[in-house]
């Protein structure tokens, strides 16, 4: 009898974690990174966003961070969460601007708002409700939070001086997106070149400019060695917003605590972004010019000038072609034109005022 008493509380004894373990298993989200996580600012808010969320749900809610390219490309993050074939992603709306065009207002476009008003915009304007509609309207299953700020990018770096509008005529540039657009519009001959060879392309004199990520990227980048002029401020990104997405069946499946938990830690991380970016920003252009002999110059009045109109009619013929776009584009422009010292919550659009987008491929 006693051996079998001690065999039983053995057999006990080993499937008691067991089934402990059963019971709290965590609930983890396989979420691709646009960004990799060594990069500062754009990357590395990744990780204090997987920091916080296990932190705070004491461990229950984790995210399992894959790098770029480990599993999925980040131009298929998109597609992969509304499939359910990855359950979250976090990234930045402009990669899916061939397919959603106002994708980019939520992100950082030419002249747009800075990491402020954004943050205001989503608060007390209809920033957050637009951002979602964007994804609904177009039958993209998932839910979508504004989750960090990536920073300020700048100007570009340039290996020829720009002293008036008609020097960026023939510019050959590389820059993409929204900025191409008006760059071209403006004269500049845009060129589409992987980030990684940049360098080379300055070296070859096959580009007289290029544009990359934020200062304190690019301070990590070879040709800081080959060029030495940077022109502020970076019309083109002003700011860059950061989007976590999770597949919408997965959200409507998580308890009000878990998604509650999540928004918590989403608008953390927000606040402390904006904290901290512009400082983060600053200082890498300081040791730019103080370590590496970067000249950081501001853009002729001129050229800004030209710049924004070219941005106009970029954003008119974007507006035409996408009603969704014009919708956005006009709500920010409204908010932002609102008295500064005014907390009161931008109206609420009507049902009728609301666009109908037709569902996108």
């Amino acid at each position: 009898m006693l051996a079998r008493a001690l065999a039983l509380a053995s057999l006990l004894a080993w499937l008691g974690p067991v089934c402990v373990g059963a019971e709290t298993a965590p609930v983890v989200l396989v979420t691709p990174l646009v960004y990799g996580t060594h990069m500062p600012g754009l990357g590395d808010s990744a990780t204090k966003l997987a920091k916080l969320i296990k932190e705070r749900s004491g461990g229950a809610l984790q995210l399992d961070l894959k790098q770029p390219g480990d599993g999925t490309m980040p131009d298929e993050i998109l597609d992969k969460v509304a499939e359910g074939k990855v359950d979250a992603g976090f990234s930045t709306a402009s990669f899916w601007a061939a397919k959603l065009p106002a994708a980019a207002l939520f992100s950082g476009f030419p002249f747009g708002p800075d990491a402020k008003t954004y943050l205001d915009w989503f608060d007390n304007g209809d920033g957050l409700s637009l951002y979602q509609e964007m994804y609904d309207h177009a039958g993209v299953k998932v839910h979508v939070l504004p989750c960090a700020f990536g920073g300020a990018e700048s100007g570009g770096w340039f290996a020829k001086e720009i002293r008036s509008k008609d020097d960026l005529k023939g510019l050959r540039m590389r820059i993409f997106g929204l900025g191409a657009r008006v760059m071209s519009q403006a004269g500049a001959t845009t060129v589409l070149l992987p980030g990684s060879k940049i360098a080379s392309a300055f070296d070859k004199k096959e580009i007289d400019a290029a544009e990359l990520y934020t200062p304190a990227v690019d301070i990590e980048q070879p040709f800081k060695d080959k060029v030495k002029l940077i022109y502020m401020p970076g019309w083109h990104q002003p700011e860059t917003v950061l989007e976590l997405i999770v597949n919408k069946d997965r959200w409507e499946a998580f308890s009000a605590e878990q998604r509650s938990l999540i928004e918590g830690v989403c608008k953390t991380l927000l606040q402390q972004s904006l904290a901290d970016s512009a400082g983060l920003q600053a200082a890498a252009l300081a040791e730019m010019t103080n370590k590496y002999g970067v000249r950081v110059e501001n853009w002729p009045d001129d050229v800004l000038a030209a710049l924004k109109d070219a941005w106009a009619k970029v954003a008119k013929d974007e507006g035409d072609q996408d009603y969704f776009f014009r919708f956005v584009l006009d709500d920010i422009d409204k908010f932002r034109a609102k008295p500064a010292a005014s907390d009161d919550p931008a109206p609420a659009p009507s049902q009728q005022d609301m666009p109908a987008q037709t569902a996108q491929p």
